[in-house]
């Protein structure tokens, strides 16, 4: 079998100059001259002739070979494709239950807003403010209880972890304040249950406090009192020791104003609702993290890349198909152009360009 372009040493079926050795080909057919014929049409007693025939068989075996071509060569990536089908079906089912939660996150985060959004108190960057004043507090207390324990002989590491921890005591001392500032925000919220919208019902743990939260909150600040005097009064002892009374009075009352201070931090920066609004948020940003990473899934990118280039392929082989079907019949008609002693010179009124109504006749004689 030969084809055009791969087959006989021809590379291409567009150039001209690659049909050479089947022209000659063609050139070399000489039909037995039965009549000498004129300027004539085609006689209407000389049917489909055998190299009619030869090229019309020729021509359908170059689109033939052309598709076949095609498909081998897009087999491989057929192949890929279908290698990656499982993963991509299981990424494809975990993109479902991605979108679905994403859609789940935005609407319960615009339902709550709507909802919510007139309760906020806290003034934006407020929960800024106090991640960047907390740490600060921490540190204040650790420094000065770090260097008294330095000047007392302590080991730098092992005194850094102790006044670290005390620091960090008087600062969470003040973290009652929060506790303080959501009670009174809940209070001024309260409402009577059956008062509660479809969507308020949602959120009714915000409107209808339960429980003897305030006796826990009284329980919780005498502890937190008891930890920020604790604190101040070792940090005295300490320095009191070492630098005299006065300087350990001065770094104690340092220490419980920091334990103050903590205090004042979280009570202005506490809000209930704005801390889940922005929980929320946050659900909202994680979902859409999760779904754009699948998203960006190797195994799907490299799928569709597959699919793409065996469709590809495939249908360059069809136009190639084409083409050298198309060249293969014009040198079927080349061959009867050079023998008008048997074909004549052209085909009669009616039958113009070799078409009989709408159909060529290769198409016919097939």
């Amino acid at each position: 079998m030969r084809r055009l372009g791969r087959f006989a040493g021809l590379r291409n079926v567009r150039p001209a100059s690659s049909m050479d050795a089947w022209t000659e080909q063609v050139e070399a057919i000489s039909l037995p001259r039965l009549d000498e014929v004129g300027a004539h049409p085609r006689p209407s007693n000389v049917g489909t002739s055998y190299v009619e025939q030869e090229y019309h068989a020729l021509a359908e075996e170059q689109e033939l070979l052309w598709r076949a071509e095609g498909e081998d060569e897009a087999r491989p990536y057929g192949v890929e494709a279908r290698g990656l089908d499982r993963q991509v079906a299981g990424i494809d089912f975990l993109l479902t239950q991605r979108e679905a939660e994403v859609r789940e996150a935005h609407a319960e985060y615009q339902r709550a807003t709507q909802v919510l959004g007139s309760y906020v108190r806290r003034e934006s960057g407020g929960k800024l403010r106090y991640w960047i004043c907390w740490p600060i507090l921490v540190l204040g207390d650790t420094a000065g209880v770090w260097s008294a324990a330095i000047i007392n002989g302590d080991v730098p590491y092992v005194a850094f972890g102790q006044a670290l921890a005390a620091g960090l005591a008087a600062a969470c001392a003040g973290l009652v304040g929060s506790e303080l500032k959501d009670i009174r925000m809940a209070r001024t919220r309260q409402r009577d249950p059956d008062s509660l919208t479809k969507e308020e019902q949602r959120y009714r743990r915000l409107f209808v406090p339960g429980g003897d939260g305030l006796g826990i909150t009284k329980l919780m600040g005498g502890l937190s009192l008891l930890v920020a005097l604790l604190v101040a009064l070792g940090i005295f002892a300490l320095r009191a020791g070492i630098e005299g009374g006065l300087t350990g009075l001065t770094f104690g009352l340092f220490a419980l104003a920091t334990a103050i201070a903590s205090g004042l931090l979280g009570y202005a920066s506490a809000d209930e609702v704005a801390d889940l609004l922005g929980t929320l948020a946050k659900r909202v940003r994680g979902a859409e993290t999760h779904y754009l990473e699948l998203t960006r899934s190797a195994a799907g990118r490299d799928k569709a890349a597959s699919e793409e280039m065996a469709r590809s392929i495939r249908e360059e082989s069809t136009y190639r198909a084409g083409a050298a079907g198309k060249r293969v019949d014009s040198l079927s008609w080349q061959a009867q152009r050079r023998n008008p002693q048997v074909f004549g010179h052209g085909f009669a009124a009616g039958e113009q360009s070799g078409v009989i109504g709408r159909r060529s006749r290769r198409s016919v004689s097939a």
